[in-house]
């Protein structure tokens, strides 16, 4: 196996494909690539080689960010207790005390970070007196995730009565002084999502995290995507993958995406890669799209929403198309079972990638 060449381990390779696929849902990538590059089988030790190379760089990335982190938090005051980095995820754990996390938050905004939702000032007093952690992420080549967190998770069963949420943030925007009803306003809002007179689905597409540019090619090798095909990203973020599919694979590409200005990213990303003509973006909602013509979607969702999308397309798309979902969580229950599932192993990133073929 050639330095950096990427590898796809799928159902040809069942065993070596389950024991990474339980490797990686339970964070233990690094250990288990070490003792694979050790082993005497061939295929076994290649991968394990692969994986080894593949985690020293998301280590080394991540240290590096980390370390320029806790800098910029220093700068502004902030006193950072620990820190801690992921061997197989671009993401890193910042710890801090409660009274400096709205200052932690600020100064990784200044670095570049987002969060899901701008908060209200109520909501943001509420926020940091009564939450514990809070995640924040910036697009690259790879999305770089923060997660900042102010004191340990522990709820009583009080808190976890009265506590807020952001679903309670989202109901109504209070002044700083009245950040304490947010514990009214939870009851409220439970009671009336169960009495149907508001909706229970909190659900989004928050955090928005872009597919690593490095795993498109393979995505599409998984997808089996040719010029015949028509590819569609369900948020379709800064347009990618979309763009990707149709450069290299000569296809016709459609991307739904919420944010005005991600799309605009995207149409011009489309047409400096010359294949405007090929790829539509939409400013929309993804689930009101027609899907007659797409044969292939491709989704990095978060579980919560691929567990109620994923369903949806299988009804909806035309015998034939295929499905393909990547990450690196455990699919949710309410997922139907996918016909394949294959791990992909590129120099920077590694995820799992389940497929599902449209039947008659």
């Amino acid at each position: 196996m050639r330095p950096g060449e990427n590898v796809i381990v799928d159902v040809d390779n069942p065993e070596l494909r389950d024991e990474l696929v339980h490797a990686i849902h339970g964070h233990g990538l690094a250990a288990w690539a070490e003792q694979a590059a050790r082993s005497k089988g061939a295929a076994r030790a290649g991968v394990g080689d692969a994986l080894v190379a593949t985690c020293a760089r998301i280590t080394a990335s991540n240290e590096a960010e980390r370390d320029h982190l806790v800098e910029v938090l220093s700068t502004a005051g902030v006193t950072v207790l620990s820190t801690s980095v992921s061997y197989q995820q671009h993401t890193i754990c910042v710890q801090v005390s409660p009274p400096d996390a709205v200052a932690a938050l600020t100064a990784l905004r200044g670095a570049g970070f987002r969060t899901s939702r701008s908060l209200a000032a109520g909501a943001l007093e509420s926020w940091w007196r009564t939450g514990h952690t809070q995640t924040l992420t910036r697009d690259g080549d790879a999305t770089t995730v923060v997660r900042l967190r102010w004191r340990e998770r522990r709820r009583s069963r009080m808190q976890q009565i009265f506590g807020p949420t952001s679903a309670d943030w989202d109901v109504v925007s209070l002044p700083t002084q009245l950040w304490w009803a947010y514990s009214i306003v939870r009851p409220i809002r439970v009671l009336a999502e169960r009495l149907g007179l508001r909706s229970a689905d909190h659900s989004a597409l928050e955090p928005f995290l872009v597919t690593p540019a490095s795993l498109i090619g393979s995505l599409l090798d998984v997808a089996s995507v040719s010029n015949d095909d028509v590819v569609f990203d369900f948020g379709s973020g800064d347009g990618r993958f979309v763009v990707g599919a149709a450069a290299t694979r000569g296809c016709r590409s459609i991307g739904v995406e919420q944010s005005a200005e991600l799309c605009a990213v995207a149409i011009q990303r489309a047409a400096d890669a010359g294949v405007a003509n090929r790829v539509r973006i939409v400013n929309g909602d993804a689930g009101e799209v027609d899907l007659a013509e797409v044969t292939v979607v491709v989704l990095f969702l978060p579980m919560a929403v691929a567990a109620r999308v994923v369903p949806d397309l299988v009804g909806r798309l035309s015998p034939g198309a295929r499905i393909v979902l990547h990450e690196q969580s455990s699919l949710a229950a309410d997922v139907p079972e996918p016909d394949s599932t294959s791990v992909v192993i590129v120099g920077d990133a590694v995820t799992v990638a389940h497929r599902w073929n449209v039947a008659a």
